[in-house]
């Protein structure tokens, strides 16, 4: 494979050595430095190796091709006064540069158009204290203070930073009017301006000059950034940037920042550079230009043929850096004597298959070193319900789900007791903040509330009355079919050393984790969709009272934890009922949920569940199953209540 050609910058010399350009680009994205390099007095990279080498005009020598000559203030040397002020212009543009404190994980970052088109513009700082005051104001509830983090003006935006589950409360302020203007309020992934971005003009000439060298060493066909001979490029020797080994690494530094700053985001920065040409620079070690690695990480060719590279120990500084290259060129390097260099290097660089226009591995076997890089990920099992003999955890979640979603005070009633526990755990995703707004208020995150705070004591609601007066203010839900077994999750295990509600030892529960998705209908927000939930329920012995409870078990422990909303353009679900009466679910409200086991003991706890709803003796709550219901629980009531009228006395256990 013939390696490509590249414009030099006007040195009439062959182009260099470099991989063929391919479409497409890699993933990935700039990975955190684990080398702790030797630092100068001004606290950037200082090369190992002494000043010098056989390259030509290469960053590893101290003048501008001839030796060390002009460094000492012979013939063509740029005196000391114009070398320090680009040192000192370098070092202000590189500070200004995105290799500063990122943005934490949790923070959001905002803009805001309208402040300058506001009458708070007459204010002594332009209104941008009384715009952060509006906007914290407006965003904050009885419930929830919003505060915003770091602000600054730039341009007509305002730039702020939230933290990112505040954000949708500071989002639904677009629209909004401030000071006589309208507010114009979007998230935006952009690196956040600083105060020292602002560079002065002299640093701002430098990097105008660095980026007309730039453009003329950018071949677009080939997609490759030519910095090879750096030291015979005219911009760069009349600035004085090879005066020394230090401003030869901050002027690379701040050539390849700026290289990628000529790109809005990583994919068009992938798509931009794939190749870069670094041959001929006098190099003995990849540490004077280790910057590659942070700028362009995702490059597929490089070639730094012509330099003195003598062992791996000088590449290895740049080991796992390089996810994504495909083609290496050394030729004209001492390491290429070393016998294992090539078996090295494809260790180090998982995607390599081209070294010096020899191909050494197959896209095959690049595809296996990727994949092994990567852990299996965990496989999903199916459901998992060991409830013993009698099923319950089966018959549970049949019963309850439907229930859920047609007869929430019923449920309540017959499930819970005083000590039952409820509580609701939101994960509030990035976007629109209303389908979280009713569930917020309730929401007992203790991540985000932290431990001492009273709303972890006050959210746990406890006690099926209050738990059925909290269920009323959630929207109106429906699950699916339990007849979907793609729909569902549901693990079961035993739990151990529970509280024996006699007051005699220990008993054992049940633990009951169940994943899903269910639709929504918020009509009070006009809001529908569908969103998933993981639900944990910790079943108990039922306690002994006059009545006898209507289950032999109870719920002692209920969270649900909501997870990501999808909207849906029209309603899917009806309002539950909400009267505290019991009543029977309504018909039609959700899809038919069949059995999960059909074994003769499930087929005994429908027929007992069935008694119990309808008052029937066993024979016909056998025949009202088995009939066209087909063994289907909420089919067997509906054509329950369809023939009830029609059924004799002695279809009831009260009349036998």
């Amino acid at each position: 494979m013939a390696p490509p050609t590249g414009p030099r910058a006007g040195t009439g010399r062959a182009p260099p050595r470099g991989p063929r350009a391919t479409g497409g680009g890699g993933g990935g994205g700039i990975q955190k430095r684990r080398i702790n390099p030797r630092t100068d007095r001004d606290g950037d990279v200082s090369m190992d190796a002494p000043a010098g080498g056989s390259g030509r005009g290469g960053l590893a020598s101290g003048g501008r091709g001839r030796g060390s000559k002009d460094a000492r203030g012979g013939r063509g040397a740029v005196n000391s006064r114009t070398s320090s002020r680009v040192v000192q212009n370098l070092q202000n543009y590189v500070s200004g540069g995105p290799v500063g404190k990122t943005l934490s994980k949790n923070m959001a970052t905002l803009k805001i158009h309208g402040m300058s088109n506001s009458k708070a513009t007459g204010n002594p700082d332009g209104g941008l204290r009384s715009l952060l005051t509006f906007l914290e104001r407006k965003a904050s509830s009885k419930d929830k203070a919003i505060t915003i983090g770091k602000s600054i003006v730039d341009g007509d935006y305002v730039w702020i930073t939230v933290r990112k589950d505040d954000a949708p409360e500071i989002l639904r302020l677009n629209g909004f009017t401030y000071a006589g203007a309208p507010l114009t309020i979007t998230e935006t992934s952009e690196r956040m301006p600083r105060p020292e971005d602002k560079i002065s003009k002299a640093a701002e000439e430098t990097k105008q000059q660095l980026t007309s060298v730039l453009a003329r060493r950018y071949n677009p066909e080939l997609k490759l950034l030519d910095l090879s001979s750096l030291g015979t490029d005219a911009t760069l020797s009349s600035m004085g940037t090879f005066n020394s080994k230090d401003l030869a690494e901050k002027a690379f530094k701040v050539l390849v920042v700026i290289a990628s700053q000529q790109y809005k985001t990583a994919a068009e920065k992938r798509e931009g550079i794939q190749a870069v040409s670094l041959a001929s620079n006098g190099l003995n070690d990849v540490m004077q230009v280790f910057s590659l690695a942070y700028s362009l990480p995702d490059i597929k060719r490089l070639d730094l043929s012509s330099n003195n590279l003598d062992s791996l120990s000088k590449v290895a500084k740049w080991q796992h850096r390089f996810q994504h290259l495909e083609e290496l060129h050394l030729t004209g390097n001492p390491i290429t004597t070393q016998p294992d260099f090539v078996a090295e290097l494809i260790k180090w660089f998982p995607s390599l298959q081209n070294i010096n226009g020899q191909i050494v591995r197959s896209p095959q076997e690049v595809a296996e070193a990727l994949k092994g890089m990567h852990p299996t990920p965990l496989p999903q099992f199916p459901s998992n319900l060991r409830d013993g003999e009698a099923n319950v955890a089966s018959i549970f979640v049949q019963v309850f789900f439907p229930m859920f979603d047609t007869d929430r005070a019923r449920l309540a009633a017959e499930f819970y007791d005083d000590d039952s526990w409820f509580s609701i755990q939101a994960i509030a995703n990035s976007g629109r903040n209303l389908p979280w707004k009713t569930y917020l208020k309730y929401s007992r995150n203790v991540h985000k509330l932290g431990e001492k705070n009273p709303a972890t004591v006050q959210r746990l609601f406890t006690g099926g009355n209050l738990i059925a007066d909290m269920w009323k203010a959630l929207p109106s839900t429906r699950h699916p079919s339990m007849e979907n077994p793609g729909a569902w999750l549901i693990d079961c295990h035993t739990f151990p050393n529970l509280a024996d509600p006699t007051g005699h030892g220990f008993a054992t529960g049940l633990l009951i984790t169940v994943n899903g998705q269910f639709e929504e209908s918020d009509a009070t927000e006009n809001l529908y969709g569908k969103r998933t939930f993981t639900r944990t329920f910790i079943l108990g012995p039922s306690k002994p009272s006059n009545p006898p409870p209507v289950h032999p078990y109870r719920v002692i422990s209920d969270q649900l934890t909501l997870h990501d909303w999808t909207p849906a353009e029209s309603p899917a679900v009806q309002a539950p009922v909400v009267n505290q009466v019991p009543q029977v679910p309504v018909a039609n409200a959700v899809p038919p949920a069949g059995p999960v086991i059909l074994d003769d003991v499930t087929k005994n706890q429908l027929i007992q569940e069935v008694m119990k709803r309808t008052g029937m003796t066993a024979e016909y709550s056998e025949l009202c199953l088995s009939g066209t219901a087909n063994w289907n629980f909420e089919l067997a009531l509906k054509s329950f209540e369809e023939q009830r009228a029609n059924l004799p006395p002695t279809a009831f256990i009260n009349a036998v």
